[in-house]
């Protein structure tokens, strides 16, 4: 079972991050990977977040490729992201000229909960797991504004896991 848990960002936090397992994308394997990144924009868009995403179709799918191939390399995958985007991504500089806080990222994390759950019967849950984790760290890192002022908590008493409902199958 993948626990997909929800913890609280604090701006300026770096935690370690780990990369997730390669077996997570070779048993998803690349298009099927690349697919889910594509089912996760389709999710986003339609968030509470769409906002942070673009409205032209052209530039989303760009930014599908882009970020398809950069979480694939991140999975152990080939490295063309590197020679197809100029370099290494620097997650924080790419992401200052939003405001976000620890809400965007749990509504943009339960985006991906909503991918990952469907494919618990192609990829062994500990491998999900290893991407769930990575996913859960490395957001941290983009909490750039404290307008929180509820917490993850507070919002557990009133529902199970994750707090935007994006848990629920």
């Amino acid at each position: 079972m993948v626990d997909y848990y929800y913890t609280n960002a604090i701006m300026g936090e770096r935690p370690e991050v780990i990369n997730p397992n390669k077996e997570f994308l070779e048993q998803l394997t690349p298009d099927g990977f690349q697919k889910m990144v594509n089912a996760f924009y389709e999710i986003v868009v339609e968030s509470d977040i769409a906002h942070y995403f673009p409205d032209d179709a052209e530039e989303l799918a760009l930014i599908k490729k882009r970020n398809g191939s950069y979480f694939i390399m991140i999975c152990g995958g080939d490295e063309r992201y590197i020679s197809k985007y100029g370099g290494d991504f620097d997650q924080i500089k790419t992401h200052e000229m939003f405001s976000i806080p620890n809400k965007a990222r749990i509504e943009w994390l339960g985006c991906w909960e909503e991918v990952l759950r469907p494919i618990e019967d192609k990829v062994e849950h500990q491998h999900i797991q290893s991407y769930w984790n990575w996913l859960e760290t490395f957001s941290k890192h983009i909490v750039n504004y404290e307008n929180d002022r509820e917490t993850l908590e507070d919002k557990a008493n009133t529902k199970m896991g994750c707090p935007f409902g994006h848990d629920k199958k």
